[in-house]
């Protein structure tokens, strides 16, 4: 599915009220300098009631609204310099007005294209600015809209962009917000990185990204199994995203191991991406900005035939291991961190080294921006291409996952054509006859 989209309008829109001078140098954390040099998109798609179907009184409202959150907000107004800081002298964020000419919000929703769906979006993913966030509200001929978001990894993680656009509509409906906490810098120092210009996230022609809805009730029924399989020291029982991830590995690996001779010298690993605020003595509040993220990594290995849990063992070992002394030793022990990822993007720029990475957004507040018109219809991402990389999000009900699986067309291929994976695939949610949601 085509679609034709045409920018009519850009704007460049500042904080409503002008930053103080002792605020215009937000200092960047050590997690902020490690963090990816990339765009994170998102897109909310909103199927409006007849009352609002104004396309102009909501690009107003938007453009006003956002301009007073970002008072609030102010890095994100800013410019990162150097790796180092956000200059926040409020040179405003682009706010781009598009109309799509060839297709309704229905359309769209119930027959997406992921490709497509970046044309939604206010920058290409391949470029990235120093510039923290981009909008792109597109306007749909049947009256509903979508919102495109570029947002800056280099700032901040994901949680706290989708804290910020709920924030952002909770003040376009004239309610107040909690102030965002910037201490990062305070609990992750920044640190001299002796060249270290941040990880980039170089976009391959050949990744395809592609969305699956995984069925809640076989998810459940997956994580029974595993919870049967696996010996823990805790009893703790495997989460939904712990067990689809590693079934999604064991698929994966499934097929590897069809190509065993050719793949020998390889190392294969996983990096499970986790929110660290919940890791803290105290935990962290929700609206702590920044990037608070770090990688379990596990290289799984079999133990007593465990062929089906062993992943999920592992990584929730490694996952454990990620508290409060872990998190002290972490903070001090920076250069030994630094050195095991230049390690890595060295292996992997050989080929030595395969890393599967999974990333999940569920229980983050993605169906709570309600701008004044109901909740989205939808919150989905778009095609980011970025090689053996998989992201889950919850639907909207609650009832499934939503996950989008980037690989290369020769490995989507396979999880297409295995059935065990298939057959957790929902019927509902993923569009038309297609078993699979090939999007």
């Amino acid at each position: 599915m085509k679609i034709e989209v045409e920018v009519i309008s850009q704007e460049t829109i500042k904080p409503s009220t002008p930053t103080p001078h002792h605020l215009r140098h937000h200092q960047l954390s050590f997690l902020d300098q490690l963090a990816p040099h990339a765009y994170v998109p998102f897109l909310y798609f909103y199927s409006l009631p007849d009352t609002h179907n104004n396309h102009t009184q909501i690009s107003t409202h938007l453009k006003k609204s956002l301009s007073k959150i970002l008072t609030q907000y102010y890095p994100i107004a800013g410019r990162v310099k150097f790796n180092l800081f956000v200059d926040c002298n409020d040179h405003g964020i682009p706010f781009y007005e598009a109309r799509v000419k060839s297709h309704s919000l229905s359309d769209v929703i119930t027959n997406p294209s992921l490709p497509e769906l970046n044309k939604l979006l206010p920058f290409e993913l391949d470029v990235v600015t120093d510039i923290a966030l981009g909008v792109q509200l597109n306007l749909f001929p049947c009256g509903g809209i979508a919102i495109g978001l570029c947002a800056s990894h280099r700032i901040a993680d994901a949680l706290s962009f989708f804290t910020f656009v709920k924030n952002w509509a909770s003040t376009s409906c004239g309610n107040e917000c909690v102030n965002p906490d910037f201490s990062a810098a305070s609990i992750f120092p920044p640190k001299n990185m002796d060249g270290y210009d941040g990880v980039p996230l170089p976009k391959r022609k050949d990744i395809v990204t592609k969305r699956f809805v995984f069925d809640g009730s076989k998810i459940e029924a997956l994580r029974a199994t595993y919870a049967e399989s696996i010996r823990l020291k805790t009893k703790k029982r495997p989460s939904r995203v712990e067990a689809l991830s590693a079934f999604s590995w064991n698929r994966f690996m499934a097929e590897v191991a069809k190509e065993e001779e050719s793949s020998s010298r390889r190392l294969y690993t996983v990096v499970y991406i986790m929110d660290l605020r919940s890791r803290f003595d105290s935990p962290l509040p929700q609206n702590s900005f920044g990037n608070y993220y770090r990688a379990a990594t596990a290289t799984p290995t079999l133990v007593d035939g465990e062929e089906r849990g062993g992943l999920v063992r592992q990584v929730i070992e490694e996952i454990e291991k990620i508290d409060s002394k872990y998190m002290r030793k972490f903070q001090d022990g920076y250069k030994e961190h630094l050195d095991f990822m230049r390690r890595r993007m060295e292996r992997a720029a050989k080929g030595e080294l395969v890393t599967v990475t999974f990333s999940s957004l569920c229980r983050f507040p993605l169906y709570e921006a309600d701008f004044g018109w109901g909740k989205p219809a939808w919150v989905s991402m778009a095609s980011m291409r970025i090689n053996n990389q998989i992201v889950f999000m919850d639907t909207k009900l609650g009832d499934g996952i939503e996950s989008y699986f980037s690989f290369k067309e020769e490995d989507m291929a396979k999880f297409e054509l295995d059935s065990e994976f298939l057959g957790l695939i929902s019927p509902i949610g993923n569009v038309k006859k297609n078993p699979f949601a090939r999007l």
